[in-house]
């Protein structure tokens, strides 16, 4: 599912809400609340229907709102429930003292923002995932905004507090293997191994992760369905003794590095061929939710993917919000970090004996807001106006199918910075066109919960890359007890991506964008299946059989959007708005980073801000 440039150019999914009235668009807009508990929910999630509506209507349609008069007053108001917007509460409580009522706004039916828990039961086990922002990044202990948090919640920014999950996997024998699809290389291929997933692995810090060696990688390549001249080139690039770029002198090979393409460089540097380039294209989607055309060398060696000799040695980038040396603190991901923020906010909404208990904690969404409570957390409520008055900022949202506004002493947008110009006209055109310009990277997490996973164990594989499929990347995470014949929960990771295009990052996102919101369920659903089966059918796997529900984590808006060296943009140089006036703008889109490590920190400066 690779999308075109005509894909982008007809437009898909802008026109949404054209020509629908705003009465009408609030009616659209108008969710279920309280009609279930929102991470058992299966089907498409994340940017879920409704979340939208109300935002492109401002965005594309430029839909006008009437004023409404305000009934409630607060002496903070965050828009944006995700881990940014909960840190700004949490900092501000810190700040100012308990007492002061907050109120948190959030279009989605869930708290976290990209930080999503998924739930599954399946024969009366209970899988628990993530379905978005998962991961601790390596540096994060080093920020004092996280340390600072981390501790305030009981938790060590230095140390994981679950040890890692029993591997059944690792006893079977099962480990890493490619498949080959006949679109793109011939023929359909399974082989076990993936030795250039270890090399990213071992080079990006991975722990416990060691390079293959030769004769491995060798006997891989031979098996591979690629031309004979690719597998030399491939072999010659892993090995990591050729310089390719022998004679540039260390300006000039600096500025190649940021200013290259690393699909140009394997093409014209490295001598690979169509084939060899599509085997290698997809493995930074994970990490950019961009392929190999769009990102630059300096990035692919950033990560661990291997350019040749004289090159710098790969190093973590504090800016990436997922690297092969981050970690997984918790079976849900991030998800139970937004759960221990709001608890602290909101105690009566789970028990706790100890942090680590938030896991498998009840929680109770109905205690999220309750009248009187001093933090107030609302769901389904999109914020369309923000209007500074002096020492008084009026918020208007969309909730329920009607407007409300509230007055506030502070206000932390905590959302996307692509819609704060709409909500905000009033600021400096600058910054409108700064906050414009930071799109998001869009990306799918699918998980799908299995009923056993015997088809893996025969094909003794836990995790398979498939280079140029839709899904390029899927996992087994832990299942629910020792046997192949135990429930599971499958990862599968899915980037929209305009291969060969030429675009720059922001109109591959742009087009990504438009293709995933104009897809339904039901496709997406359908090519998940097709794809499994044809993966995994030679070992027994039948999707009608043995697929007891799939949830696809529609990120359409995810990773926030990063400096792109190949448009000649510096991240030192990186700067976004910090607010105007009694309104502070937080959100991992300020720091130019979709990490955990940017969202707590832009969370904590905003509430500097206002407390200056």
């Amino acid at each position: 599912m690779t999308i075109s440039r005509r894909d982008f150019l007809n437009g898909t999914a802008l026109a949404i809400a054209a020509g629908m009235a705003p009465a009408q668009l609030l009616a659209a807009a108008q969710g279920q609340p309280g009609a279930a508990y929102p991470p058992a929910l299966t089907g498409l999630r994340g940017n879920h229907a409704g979340t939208f509506t109300l935002a492109h209507s401002l965005a594309r349609e430029g839909a006008k709102y009437p004023t409404v008069m305000a009934h409630e007053a607060f002496d903070l108001v965050v828009v944006g429930g995700g881990l940014s917007g909960l840190t700004a509460a949490w900092f501000y409580q810190r700040r100012f003292g308990p007492g002061k009522r907050i109120l948190i706004l959030d279009n989605h039916d869930d708290f976290g923002g990209h930080a999503k828990r998924n739930e599954f039961t399946v024969r009366g086990k209970r899988l628990v995932t993530y379905g978005g922002s998962a991961e601790m990044p390596p540096t994060a202990a080093a920020d004092a905004a996280v340390r600072e948090l981390l501790g305030g919640l009981g938790l060590d920014a230095a140390r994981a507090p679950l040890a890692d999950p029993a591997d059944p996997y690792s006893a079977l024998g099962m480990g890493r293997a490619v498949f080959f699809d006949s679109d793109h290389f011939g023929r359909d291929q399974w082989l076990g191994g993936d030795p250039f997933g270890e090399l990213v692995d071992a080079r990006g810090g991975r722990q416990g992760v060691a390079a293959p060696d030769a004769a491995a990688l060798r006997r891989f390549l031979d098996a591979a369905p690629l031309p004979p001249q690719d597998r030399a080139a491939l072999a010659r690039l892993a090995d990591g003794s050729a310089d390719y770029l022998q004679g540039m002198a260390a300006g000039e090979r600096a500025a190649y590095l940021r200013g290259t393409r690393y699909a140009a460089f394997l093409r014209d540097k490295a001598g690979i061929g169509l084939a060899g380039q599509r085997f290698l294209r997809s493995r930074s989607n994970d990490a950019f939710a961009l392929d190999a055309d769009g990102i630059s060398v300096a990035d692919a060696i950033g990560i661990g993917l291997p350019a040749g000799a004289g090159m710098p040695a790969p190093a973590v980038d504090p800016r990436l919000g997922k690297s092969p040396a981050s970690r997984l603190w918790f079976p849900d991901g991030n998800a139970s970090l937004a759960r221990l923020l709001v608890q602290k906010l909101i105690p009566g909404v789970a028990k706790l004996a100890r942090p680590a208990d938030i896991v498998n904690a009840a929680f109770d969404y109905g205690r999220l807001d309750q009248d009187g409570a001093p933090v107030r957390l609302r769901l389904e409520a999109t914020a369309i106006a923000v209007d500074p008055d002096g020492p008084i900022t009026r918020v208007t949202y969309g909730w329920r199918g009607n407007l409300h506004r509230i007055e506030a002493r502070h206000v932390v947008l905590a959302g996307w910075n692509m819609m704060v110009p709409y909500l905000m006209p009033s600021l400096p055109a600058a910054q409108r066109d700064t906050l414009r310009g930071e799109v998001k990277a869009p990306l799918v997490y699918t998980k799908v919960a299995l009923d056993h996973w015997r088809a893996f164990a025969a094909l003794k594989t836990r995790r398979i890359h498939a280079p140029a499929m839709a899904y390029t990347d899927l996992w087994l995470e832990p299942p629910a007890g020792t046997s192949p014949a135990d429930p599971a929960v499958m990862h599968m990771l899915y980037v929209p991506t305009v291969p060969d295009s030429g675009m720059s990052a922001r109109e591959r996102f742009r087009a990504g964008r438009a293709f995933l919101l104009g897809t339904p369920f039901s496709e997406l659903e359908r090519g998940i299946r097709m794809q499994l089966d044809r993966m995994l059918g030679p070992a027994g796997f039948a999707s009608k059989d043995v697929i007891r529900a799939i949830t696809v984590n529609r990120w359409a808006h995810g990773y926030s959007y990063r400096p792109d060296s190949l448009a000649g943009e510096d991240p030192a140089a990186w700067a976004s708005p910090a607010g105007a006036g009694n309104v502070s703008f937080a959100g991992s889109d300020n720091a130019g980073s979709p990490s955990l490590t940017a969202a707590v920190a832009q969370g904590r400066r905003a509430v500097d801000r206002l407390a200056g």
